[in-house]
């Protein structure tokens, strides 16, 4: 029994790795657009900033359709001139917007390639290099996130150590601190020694000072009585 749960443990952690990669990223569509309904992919990104994917994308589409992004209508953005021959044989312009979904976000993005938007129906196996091109944008989004969280966490961590070189600096401070109050403590300690030795002396010399009074004052009495 425990050999077969120990079986079962190493096959999932050696699946776990592939999981995602079984994972439709991309889902082709009908929506509405600037053009009206038209066939074209969507890809999401659950708890993924918006302006995150919008960054990411502009890049994607300059790397991979040697184009660039510009603001186009109804809050989408289009790039013309676009070559990839995974999409198309020829030029083709693409149509794309970002949008916020709950604590995520969704690209949506329609390519028309002049008589038509890309679509399966018309040509499935453009259609298919078209996700899997998509798919690695999803996974270039992925990288990126998880280059936030290392930036992050690294902004974190440098954080704590100038809280532990603080500390450290502060604790020299501390040491040194002791070992001057450990010296004013030792001087201060023979001072009170002496101070008690300097009593005692003032003392007996306030016993000799008092006896030399009493002393002149008795010959002060006595003056008189040097006339006989």
């Amino acid at each position: 029994m425990l050999l077969r749960f120990a079986l079962m443990a190493v096959l999932a952690l050696n699946l776990a790795p592939a999981l995602p990669a079984q994972v439709n990223m991309v889902t082709e569509m009908d929506k509405p657009m600037s053009f009206g309904t038209r066939p074209g992919f969507s890809v999401s990104f659950p708890n993924t900033d918006r302006r995150l994917v919008d960054d990411v994308w502009s890049d994607f589409v300059k790397n991979n359709f040697s184009s660039k992004l510009k603001k186009g209508k109804k809050g989408e953005k289009t790039a013309s001139g676009c070559r990839s021959v995974s999409v198309s044989a020829g030029d083709f312009t693409l149509y794309s917007e970002v949008e916020k979904i709950g604590d995520g976000a969704q690209l949506n993005v329609w390519f028309d390639l002049g008589p038509t938007f890309l679509n399966r129906n018309d040509d499935s196996r453009r259609t298919e290099d078209t996700k899997k091109l998509l798919t690695n944008f999803y996974f270039d989004v992925r990288r990126a996130v998880v280059g936030q969280e290392v930036k992050s966490e690294e902004d974190r961590l440098s954080d704590l150590d100038k809280k532990l070189s603080k500390l450290q600096r502060d604790n020299t401070n501390l040491l040194r601190d002791i070992e001057n109050y450990k010296e004013k403590l030792k001087k201060a300690e023979e001072d009170l020694v002496q101070n008690q030795k300097d009593q005692d002396t003032t003392i007996k010399d306030i016993e000799q000072q008092r006896k030399a009074v009493e002393d002149a004052r008795l010959r002060q009495g006595n003056v008189e009585n040097e006339r006989q």
